[in-house]
């Protein structure tokens, strides 16, 4: 069985904000056949504020609590507001940070300040980028290390061709990558050496299970295959890892 870390509602990658508290149900009946269909025990919504709110996710997480969590998506400034949206989402049960690249500029002081407050509340710090540039690599690298406590998630494996700029900063045990959309393409792709000498030298240790959307989990199933790993290791990716960067017993 599956835990997806990451995962939108919505028909396609395309409708995510055709979803509202009017339609919700309906979205979240449709994820949760899909994930009944591929073995996927728990997810996590994340948000993108203001495009799909935070408050929208925790309403079609509570429709089905035992399987569903929420994200929060919150904007580092003003930064007194984005401290108490913080500790509010907190409060309402959200598990992870979303910093998605239209939200937040990795120079500002105030990104660090609430990637500080994630940390000291629990919060695990996810990274939504399509393609990591260096200077979100530099800003992922200052939060690993002065961090260490906290744990920190790159969406999309970084991008594909983000992803190899992202490797040397694997070596630190609170960084992972999650493997929507790029797995797909980096398998098929000239870079797929990178991801080769990744599951090689590094190991699937800091590789983690989610998905853009749930019309994905069938390609994720067969590209997991295509990297030949072993029971032991598909476990790691698909479950265990996520237990460890979310708190929880998905057990």
């Amino acid at each position: 069985m599956t835990s997806d870390i990451h995962t939108h509602l919505g028909n396609d990658r395309m409708s995510v904000t055709q979803v509202s508290i009017d339609n919700v149900g309906k979205h979240v009946d449709t994820l949760l056949e899909r994930m009944d269909i591929f073995g996927i025990e728990r997810a996590v919504l994340t948000p993108i504020e203001p495009r799909v709110r935070t408050d929208l996710y925790l309403k079609a997480a509570a429709v089905s609590p035992d399987r569903l969590f929420a994200a929060c998506s919150v904007m580092p400034r003003p930064m007194d507001l984005a401290r108490t949206m913080v500790k509010r989402s907190v409060d309402k049960g959200c598990i992870a940070l979303m910093l998605d690249e239209s939200t937040y500029d990795p120079s500002d002081p105030a990104s660090d300040a609430i990637v500080r407050d994630a940390v000291e509340n629990g919060l695990p710090v996810y990274f939504h980028n399509h393609e990591t540039t260096g200077k979100t690599v530099s800003f992922i690298d200052k939060c690993t290390s002065l961090w260490p406590e906290g744990r920190f998630v790159v969406l999309h494996m970084g991008g594909l061709f983000g992803f190899p700029g992202v490797l040397p900063l694997l070596k630190r045990d609170n960084l992972w990558l999650e493997i929507s959309i790029n797995l797909i393409k980096l398998v098929e792709s000239p870079l797929r050496v990178f991801l080769d000498a990744l599951v090689q030298d590094i190991g699937v240790s800091r590789l983690v299970y989610g998905s853009e959307h749930h019309t994905e989990y069938q390609d994720l199933s067969d590209c997991l295959n295509l990297i030949n790993l072993n029971v032991e290791t598909i476990r790691l990716v698909t479950k265990e890892n996520a237990w460890l960067i979310l708190g929880l017993n998905f057990s």
